[in-house]
């Protein structure tokens, strides 16, 4: 069985299809509509896709919960919300994708979490990718200032 997905996605016809295609490459997908029907999911998931606007609350705020809750370890955001400050946010938990990119960058995405042991992880510490608080890994330079 492959990895737990969870796709929020209130979207009928775009759930299906998102839901059939991750199935395909392998991930056992769970779908919710909303935020109520995602936070009365049992078990664990790897991963969670969250659509931004949802009709019953923020994509973002439910996956700060769930994370925080450690039902889903990690986040990324499909979304074609324009809202610039909703980006932002999103983008600190995790990779925005918007859907016009289609299906290909989402996975990406999501590959680009599952595997990047640098991701942010609930249950981990407060690392997450792009943090700059930690030393770079061995034989990774940080920006080098100029010689004068």
């Amino acid at each position: 069985m492959g990895k737990r997905l969870m796709l929020v996605e209130d979207e009928p016809t775009l759930a299906r299809a998102l839901g059939r295609l991750l199935g395909r490459v392998g991930y056992d997908v769970f779908v919710a509509a909303s935020c109520a029907e995602a936070r009365r999911a049992s078990g664990t998931f790897s991963v969670g896709v969250f659509d931004v606007d949802l009709p019953d609350g923020d994509g973002i705020d439910l996956a700060e919960h769930l994370r925080r809750t450690q039902l889903v370890r990690r986040a990324v955001f499909f979304s074609g919300t324009t809202v610039g400050r909703q980006r932002v946010r999103a983008a600190r938990l995790g990779p925005f994708v918007e859907k016009s990119k289609g299906f290909p960058e989402l996975q990406a995405a999501i590959e680009g979490v599952m595997k990047s042991r640098h991701a942010k992880v609930a249950g981990d510490d407060d690392s997450f990718i792009g943090d700059t608080s930690s030393p770079p890994p061995s034989g990774v330079r940080d920006h080098e200032k100029p010689r004068t």
